[in-house]
């Protein structure tokens, strides 16, 4: 059954990392940070940051059900759209690190995900209305990183190490990211909005694919410890199950 408040969208994430964390599975990584922003995105609802807050919660309900969709398709064996089945995959993989699988996330669910349920909550509406509190997210997903960060870091003192030696360099490198994510999404949004329906199953393929690929500049589709031998080895790093119970 669909959503239809952002409590009901805030259980099912819930639910999805309390299976994930049974499981021990990285896929529940970016569900529990995701709780998080959509917790923050209520909160601004009901304290009026937003110019419509029914409309940004109709947003958040239709953009979050895109992962959530994607995710039951995963588990279900069937087929979520390429970017979203590229980072399921590398979730299996010990390889890439706690930032990578976020940021496998983030770009499936920003760079794809975002723009589409923008224009379908404007598909029988102007979108330009909707423009200012769309920008206003990026500044909700900004304040999160600093304790998403210090999340992993408390899950392992060798990840606290690498986050002293990278100082505030990932934390400008990632607002920097998201921004240039959701103006493109911005601009997808442009696009489809634009567009007659039937006109947009080509464009969201095109999209995906592009997506995907930079998927694959983000985390690659090969290992690291295979360049550096036994390197990963002999590094202590938590169970994910921690990691999940970390970042929520």
């Amino acid at each position: 059954m669909a959503a239809q408040t952002i409590d009901d969208i805030i259980q099912t994430l819930t639910d999805i990392i309390d299976e994930c964390r049974q499981a021990n599975s990285r896929l529940g990584y970016f569900p529990a940070m995701y709780r998080k922003v959509t917790v923050r995105i209520k909160e601004g609802v009901e304290n009026g940051r937003f110019e419509d807050p029914a409309r940004m919660e109709q947003l958040d309900i239709v953009f979050a059900q895109r992962y959530i969709e994607a995710y039951r398709q995963h588990r279900q064996g069937r087929q979520p759209t390429r970017a979203w089945a590229y980072a399921f995959a590398r979730a299996q993989d010990t390889e890439p690190t706690v930032l990578h699988h976020l940021l496998l996330g983030m770009n499936a669910h920003i760079n794809l995900d975002l723009g589409i349920a923008a224009a379908q909550v404007c598909q029988n509406c102007a979108l330009e209305p909707l423009k200012n509190d769309f920008f206003e997210v990026n500044l909700v997903l900004a304040g999160l990183l600093d304790e998403v960060q210090e999340g992993v870091n408390q899950s392992s003192p060798f990840f606290r190490y690498l986050d002293a030696l990278g100082g505030s360099a990932d934390e400008a490198l990632g607002n920097f990211s998201i921004q240039r994510a959701r103006q493109a999404a911005w601009e997808k949004a442009q696009a489809l909005h634009q567009l007659a329906p039937e006109a947009h199953p080509a464009l969201i393929d095109r999209y995906d694919r592009a997506t995907t690929l930079l998927a694959k500049l983000i985390c690659p589709p090969f290992s690291v410890s295979e360049i550096f031998t036994g390197l990963t080895g002999q590094i202590a790093t938590p169970e994910p199950h921690e990691i999940i119970a970390a970042l929520a």
